[in-house]
């Protein structure tokens, strides 16, 4: 199959770092609406349950709860926090991409990989990188200024065709 696009991304954690931070805007607004949901939701029944003296359902309201505020907020949050501090990018991190019609390849000093694009969670562009999800916590950094076949502009009209929903631009935020 003929390879349309040839990226080369040297990152230091200084740029991990920035990933991450854009990460938690990314994903923090949907999880405040959800979580805005959860507090009514489960505070309604827990109010109700308590009302008709059924404690046990109460406290099994209160606890479910709790179990999501501490998988969906607190344990994200405390996962970034650890990676920044984390010294896995000492010095510079390389990945070698081949982004071919159905599905792209990834190589670096870690191992290589071949990832579909349907299997993709979401592709996000911002002014000077793309972060490739391939779940909602992990994704791959892929510079704007690595190309060595393709250019840029190029790869964004392709990944928003092939993304279709799953493409947010994000060029125009800070």
């Amino acid at each position: 199959m003929e390879k349309l696009f040839e990226n080369k991304t040297k990152y230091s954690q200084k740029e991990y770092n920035v990933f991450l931070e854009s990460y938690k805007k990314e994903f923090e607004k949907s999880e405040t609406a959800w979580l805005f949901f959860y507090f009514i939701f489960f505070g309604t029944c827990m109010i109700l349950a308590f009302i008709e003296k059924e404690i046990v359902l109460g406290i099994g309201l209160l606890i479910g709860l709790l179990v999501y505020l501490w998988f969906k907020i607190i344990k994200p949050t405390k996962e970034v926090e650890k990676d920044k501090k984390s010294d896995k990018l000492s010095g510079h991190f390389v990945n070698n991409y081949d982004f071919y019609k159905n599905y792209f390849h990834v190589e670096n000093t870690e191992g290589k990989g071949q990832i579909f694009y349907f299997k993709l969670y979401r592709v996000v562009e911002t002014k000077t990188n793309y972060y490739i999800y391939i779940s909602r916590q992990y994704a791959f950094i892929v510079s704007k200024f690595g190309f060595t076949k393709g250019t840029a502009e190029e790869f964004s009209k392709f990944i928003k065709k092939k993304m279709f929903t799953k493409y947010k631009d994000r060029t125009n935020l800070k």
